[in-house]
């Protein structure tokens, strides 16, 4: 089912032009138009079920954040924006409204999925030139029974991910084209899996006392960075007591072609 939708603010404003103009010269100045505080919530509040978030984005200057709170239900907010000429606020309107519809909650056979695609094409305003800019989700924290699993994908932008309280089954990220940051817990028999796809650093902020049956770091060796933790050994082995922390931390950033971020694990 769909989620209930706070009502569109409507409120697009064009940010200085991305291309001046000099003096004599006539260029097609563009600008990034914008309605922020767009939010929508579960109908339902959230009973154990997988959380899937889906953010196509739009710029490096947006991204992705995910946080574990007390709410008892998804929650996702999202800054829309749509790139088009200056004087063309009236298709980037229209783009924008496009892009607000594909941004959804719904729940079915057990997952809950958050989704954020591009709106339409609208006169100078092109459809992959919008979204959700920056998008943020909370989530329950869940509990000993219902323990949180969440996968999520970040199509553009930086992702911040604070789930060190989490009772946690699953963390799944997968992202391009930004940074990521990631605080978690390692629950007894969780499985962290994080991946830059285009080869951007990544930092892993872990329990100072965090144990791990396995951990595997994908990168380089002299881009990996576990010297705040000198006793993890990042070629499958784990750390701690077999069993009683996460059964896999794993951490790969690569891109086609060869480049490769770093990856840093320092403690919480």
């Amino acid at each position: 089912m769909k989620a209930g939708r706070v009502a569109p603010l409507f409120a697009l404003l064009p940010l200085l032009p991305l291309v001046g103009a000099c003096k004599g010269q006539s260029v097609n100045a563009r600008s990034n138009f914008v309605e922020d505080g767009v939010q929508i919530v579960a109908d339902a509040g959230w009973d154990g079920e997988r959380i899937e978030i889906d953010n196509l984005g739009v710029t490096a200057g947006g991204g992705l954040a995910l946080s574990a709170t007390d709410t008892d239900r998804v929650v996702a907010t999202a800054r829309m924006l749509a790139v088009a000429d200056t004087t063309d606020k009236s298709h980037a309107d229209q783009t924008i409204v496009a892009a607000t519809q594909s941004f959804v909650i719904s729940t079915t056979a057990g997952v809950t999925s958050v989704q954020c695609g591009h709106g339409t094409t609208n006169g100078s305003a092109a459809a992959e030139d919008s979204g959700c800019d920056a998008l943020d989700v909370a989530v329950p924290a869940g509990t000993l029974d219902k323990r949180l699993a969440v996968a999520a994908r970040s199509g553009n932008g930086k992702v911040g991910v604070v789930f060190d309280g989490a009772q946690l089954a699953e963390l799944t990220l997968q992202a391009s084209h930004g940074t990521i940051d990631v605080k978690t817990a390692t629950t007894q028999g969780s499985v962290i899996t994080i991946v830059s796809d285009t080869g951007d650093d990544i930092t892993l902020r872990l329990p100072a006392d965090f144990q791990a049956d396995a951990i595997l770091l994908d990168a380089p060796a002299d881009k990996i960075d576990t010297s705040a933790f000198a006793d993890v050994v990042h070629t499958g082995k784990g750390r701690g007591q077999l069993g009683l922390g996460a059964r896999l931390i794993s951490v790969r950033s690569s891109a086609p072609g060869g480049a490769t971020g770093h990856i840093v694990l320092v403690p919480q």
